[in-house]
C-alpha cells in the first residue's frame, strides 16, 4: 500500500469518525438529520477505508448455502430487485465489471468483497455510536442511528453475499458438470 492509499484511507476515518463527533455537538444525537449525516459520513469513510481491509480474514467471504433464503426473508432480494428497478445495480455492475471472461468475474466478485468489507466497516461504525448514544441516555437517536445504518450497511452486505453465492455457485456447477 502507498504512502497516498494510507492517507486517503486515514483521511476516510477521520472524516468519518469527525463528522460523527461534529454532529452529535453541532446537531444532536436525537434529531434525524443527526442519523442521516453521520451515515452518510459513514458511507464515505466505508468507501476510502474499507479497500483496506478487504485481504484481512478471507474466509468470511465464504457464503453458506443457508445464508441467501435467510437475507431473502429478512427482504434483502426484495430490495436488491427494487435497486434494479431503478437502476442502481446496472450503475453498479458497470463500475466493476470492465471485462468479460473469466477475469471480468473475478474483478466482479472482488468488488462484492470490497463493497462488503466496506459496509461491514460502516456498520461497526454505526454500532458503536448507537451503543454510545444509548449509553448517554439518547434511546430515540440510538434506535435513529441504527436503524438507517441497517439499512445502509446491513442490507448491501446481505445483497452482495447473494449476489456472491449466485456467482459461485454457478461457477462450480459449470465446472462441477463438465468432468
Amino acid at each position: 500500500m502507498t504512502t497516498g492509499d494510507q492517507r486517503t484511507r486515514a483521511a476516510g476515518l477521520v472524516f468519518g469518525l469527525g463528522s460523527a463527533a461534529a454532529g452529535w455537538f453541532a446537531i444532536g444525537p436525537d434529531h434525524l438529520v443527526y442519523a442521516v449525516v453521520v451515515q452518510g459520513a459513514f458511507l464515505f469513510m466505508a468507501l476510502l477505508t474499507g479497500p483496506a481491509l478487504v485481504d484481512i480474514a478471507r474466509y468470511r467471504y465464504r457464503v453458506r448455502p443457508f445464508e441467501p433464503r435467510i437475507y431473502t426473508l429478512l427482504g434483502a432480494e426484495a430490495l436488491r430487485r427494487l435497486l434494479g428497478l431503478v437502476g442502481w445495480n446496472r450503475i453498479i455492475k458497470e463500475m466493476r465489471q470492465t471485462e468479460q471472461g473469466a477475469t471480468g468475474i473475478a474483478r466482479f466478485l472482488r468488488g462484492t468483497e470490497q463493497s462488503e468489507t466496506g459496509h461491514l466497516l460502516g456498520f461497526f461504525a454505526t454500532a458503536v455510536l448507537a451503543i454510545m448514544a444509548a449509553a448517554t441516555s439518547h434511546p430515540r437517536g440510538a434506535a435513529q442511528i441504527l436503524l438507517l445504518g441497517m439499512i445502509l450497511h446491513l442490507y448491501p452486505v446481505m445483497i452482495q453475499r447473494i449476489t456472491r453465492f449466485r456467482i459461485t455457485s454457478r461457477r462450480t456447477n459449470i465446472n462441477g458438470s463438465g468432468r
